[in-house]
């Protein structure tokens, strides 16, 4: 008698499937038991541990619960195994110097939450030359997972980062600390850190000042008037209001009270925008929005994510956009104030991968041409001596291969992280810690979800093409 279909006291698998039925979640990372009918009193583990066998499972099997089943000490339907979820590596990333300040306020000022980040962003300390301003954090191991079918779930590898040397720094030759080599004020990005001279204004920003266009940091004591224009290589911070200006950023900008555009201006960053309060404003950022109190009536546009939780933490009216998620106390309001959500890649940011690829191709095309007019000098010069206008020519190109590789890498990264942003874009969530009213419309890419009732502390994601919410 073949043991894979009879089992003891006459019992068959075919017996045992019109008594119990077994359900397998769509990962394929449980499975739960079912009962349609009750089972003879003579069924033992081993039988039951068979059926299961036999419908597939062999891996993750929850031998406690068999055996409460078989002692009826248990209600079905009941999971009786688990699969073990893949667990992606950790990318390695730069921890800066201004991490490990900001560390130290947060352990130490616990008062005034809602101001606590913008004002230890904006008193971020001056570095000497010779000091560490980064260090490389090493990417972590992925780890495979498993379905209850004994399948391998593959998991991301954490990648990589070479670290690369900023305006002002120099990488140690180690390779795993990145070091300034002038006094100044550190700008950082996510994959490189400078180190720039700061222009300082000690108070509002105003005609005898005039408009700023500086190849570092700038720094605004007081406010920024309407009609006034900023421009900066390195970081923008503002410790009062920003009215219908103009802030253009290399870096990131931060401003602690607040904007108030009227819908005029625009703040523009590669980096972070970060502020108190924004009303009427245009951003757009190449990182994260994080805003701490209200997001009123404005049109946001950020690569990274948008958060805006820290005291009333609400967004009413206009349109804000995000990449990578939103994590919000409040959308929309009580007079139902129509407000739209935009979740997923934006316009500006399909023509940012163009730009970028355009940027690679010719400075490829370019590390082509001057490494030729190397060579023949190189080999001119072992042969007989360069000209003295041949020696400065050389010289110039060796510098210019130095700056187009930094272009070269500079857009390579861009496109990897906008690859893994259009890669990412379902595993993104706006996420609504209090309440969402009536009237916001929410779009995931091409799809949309009009808000009709209100809905306390929910999390919204795309699934199976159509925008689902659950509670947080």
């Amino acid at each position: 008698m073949n043991s894979r279909f009879f089992l003891k006291g006459d019992l068959s698998l075919g017996e045992l499937h019109d008594i119990f039925e077994l359900d397998v979640s769509e990962d394929r990372l449980q499975a739960k038991l079912k009962q349609h009918q009750s089972f003879p009193e003579d069924l033992d583990v081993n039988q039951l541990k068979l059926f299961l066998e036999e419908c597939g499972i062999t891996y993750g099997l929850l031998e406690e619960t068999v055996q409460r089943i078989i002692a009826e000490k248990v209600e079905l339907p009941v999971v009786v195994a688990k699969g073990k979820s893949s667990v992606p590596g950790k990318d390695a990333y730069i921890l800066s110097i201004f991490d490990q300040v900001t560390t130290k306020l947060d352990d130490g000022d616990k008062n005034d939450q809602e101001d606590v980040n913008l004002r230890k962003v904006l008193e971020i300390p001056s570095v000497s030359a010779g000091t560490i301003v980064g260090k490389k954090i090493s990417a972590t191991k992925e780890q495979s997972g498993m379905t209850v079918y004994g399948e391998e779930i593959p998991a991301k590898p954490g990648r990589d980062l070479k670290l690369r040397a900023g305006k002002n720094t120099r990488i140690a030759s180690d390779e795993t600390e990145i070091i300034a080599t002038v006094d100044g004020q550190v700008s950082i990005e996510p994959k490189v850190i400078h180190v720039f001279p700061v222009y300082e204004v000690n108070g509002d920003l105003d005609l005898k000042v005039g408009n700023v266009d500086f190849i570092g940091n700038v720094n605004i004591r007081g406010s920024v008037p309407s009609g006034f224009e900023i421009k900066a290589k390195g970081d923008i911070r503002v410790h009062g209001t920003v009215e219908s200006a103009k802030l253009y950023s290399d870096g990131s900008i931060f401003i602690q009270q607040g904007v108030v555009a009227q819908g005029n201006g625009r703040i523009e960053a590669k980096g972070d925008v970060q502020a108190g309060f924004l009303n009427q404003a245009n951003i757009v950022a190449g990182g994260n929005v994080n805003v701490s109190k209200s997001i009123l009536h404005s049109e946001v546009d950020a690569k990274g994510c948008v958060i805006c939780k820290q005291g009333r933490g609400n967004i009413v009216g206009g349109m804000v956009s995000s990449g990578k998620g939103m994590e919000v106390n409040e959308v929309g309001n009580q007079m139902n104030t129509p407000t739209t959500l935009f979740l997923g890649i934006s316009q500006h940011f399909v023509a940012s991968e163009k730009k970028y690829k355009k940027e690679l191709n010719e400075a490829q095309a370019d590390l082509q041409k001057l490494g030729l007019l190397l060579k023949r000098l190189v080999d001119k010069e072992k042969n007989s001596s360069l000209t003295p206008k041949e020696k400065v020519m050389k010289l110039r190109i060796r510098n210019s291969l130095v700056e187009t590789h930094n272009l070269l890498n500079r857009a390579k990264d861009q496109l990897i992280d906008l690859h893994d942003l259009f890669e990412n874009q379902e595993e993104a969530t706006i996420r609504v810690y209090k309440m969402v009213y009536p009237n916001a419309d929410l779009h995931f890419g091409k799809y949309r979800r009009k808000i009709t009732s209100p809905h306390e502390h929910v999390v919204f994601r795309m699934e199976r093409s159509e925008i689902k919410f659950e509670s947080l």
